[in-house]
């Protein structure tokens, strides 16, 4: 490989030629371009953010993932339950029956319409993030709904994620499957930092990481460099603090 092809390999925005950002694709075909010349999908983020069209598949695809694992979803917490050392053991049975006797329609809208309101609550917290990182901390200088539009683009890497790990689940019978480092680890030992450290290092994550760093070089027009690390960074941050938050709750 060249100099100059390393370049470009790093430097999303060499992949795009001026004629390229002046003729603006449609919503579909920046669909097709996010997974096969993510370029050109992020490149219009900049002056043209959009974020509708890309959500509304996220959120039907988490729908139909929630639908195809139910009963695998519905083993593993009980599974969670029993193995919890922060429910009393009291608590446990009450627990457990509750989600005997749950309805197909309650779980439905506990799981669909819960997991759909915190998808967006967790997707508006996280733009902010980028934005406190990007604006305030490395000095440049871009719009919430710009940094929103790049988060939901970079989030586009579900619409192929959850069908494989839902073939996955449904294979195994159980929803602990795992795409990352995880897989060199007993499942039993989830619960361990070292099983978490590793899970993060996942090839969804990564594909997602690449995205979003793409974006901050087209948004913010910082260098691939100091983009990669921005979103390495704020991403090592969100690994630690899920760890250290699921070791008070679980």
């Amino acid at each position: 490989m060249t100099e100059q092809d390393n370049n470009n390999a790093l430097n999303p925005m060499n992949e795009i030629t001026p004629a390229e950002t002046e003729t603006q694709p449609s919503e579909w075909q920046k669909v097709i371009y996010i997974f096969t010349n993510p370029g050109k999908t992020l490149a219009t983020l900049r002056n043209n953010p959009t974020w509708i069209l890309p959500l509304l598949l996220i959120m039907a695809m988490t729908v139909a993932f929630t639908v195809a694992t139910k009963d695998l979803m519905i083993e593993y917490r009980k599974e969670m339950i029993l193995n919890s050392e922060k429910i009393p053991e009291e608590q446990k049975d009450l627990a457990l029956e509750r989600l005997e006797n749950i309805t197909p329609k309650a779980y439905y809208i506990q799981s669909i319409g819960g997991g759909l309101v915190g998808l967006v609550l967790v997707y508006l917290l996280a733009s902010g993030i980028f934005i406190l990182v990007g604006n305030f901390i490395l000095g440049g200088k871009a719009t919430f709904k710009q940094i929103f539009s790049l988060y939901v683009w970079g989030n586009m890497v579900a619409l192929v994620e959850l069908p494989v790990k839902a073939i996955m689940a449904l294979a195994k019978g159980s929803v602990q499957v795992y795409t990352s480092l995880a897989v060199l680890m007993d499942p039993s030992q989830s619960k361990t930092v070292l099983f978490q450290l590793l899970n993060a290092v996942d090839i969804f994550a990564i594909w997602r990481i690449v995205l979003w760093a793409m974006g901050f070089v087209f948004i913010y027009r910082f260098s691939p460099k100091k983009s990669y690390i921005a979103v390495i960074s704020i991403y090592v941050f969100y690994v630690f603090l899920s760890i250290g938050l699921g070791r008070l709750f679980i």
